[in-house]
């Protein structure tokens, strides 16, 4: 359920870690890492901030920024979903939005402190 894929092991409660990378010669490459407090971005402002960088790093054209703002009711130009905004849970209490394809941004956020950072009882019992 939890992937734990590329979480920053600086992420705090209270802050927003922003990371942006470009798929370049078969790999990613981290382009921009960012942390800021949490209460600095509203979640709309955090979508339309992803949608901003990934358009920036991928240096689309104006015609593909048109097409992934469109709906699918019609041919000309045809919807492309590339900026459309997803989540996950990287790790319990941590959620992750994210934005694009080979140029991707995402930002995760503490939401339940509690949970954030603790051995899952399975992990304790493995461990002693």
């Amino acid at each position: 359920m939890y992937e734990n894929f590329k979480l920053c092991p600086d992420l705090k409660p209270g802050e927003l870690c922003l990371v942006i990378e470009q798929y370049v010669e078969g790999q990613f490459q981290r382009c921009y890492h960012r942390h800021i407090r949490q209460h600095r971005l509203s979640d709309l402002s955090r979508r339309a901030l992803l949608r901003s960088l990934v358009i920036k790093q991928s240096h689309m054209h104006e015609d593909h920024i048109l097409a992934c703002h469109v709906n699918s009711r019609g041919k000309n130009p045809s919807a492309d979903g590339s900026l459309g905004i997803n989540t996950s849970y990287p790790e319990p209490g941590v959620i992750r939005t994210y934005c694009g394809a080979n140029s991707v941004a995402w930002i995760d956020a503490v939401i339940v402190a509690d949970q954030f950072r603790q051995s899952s009882p399975k992990e304790a019992t493995l461990e002693t």
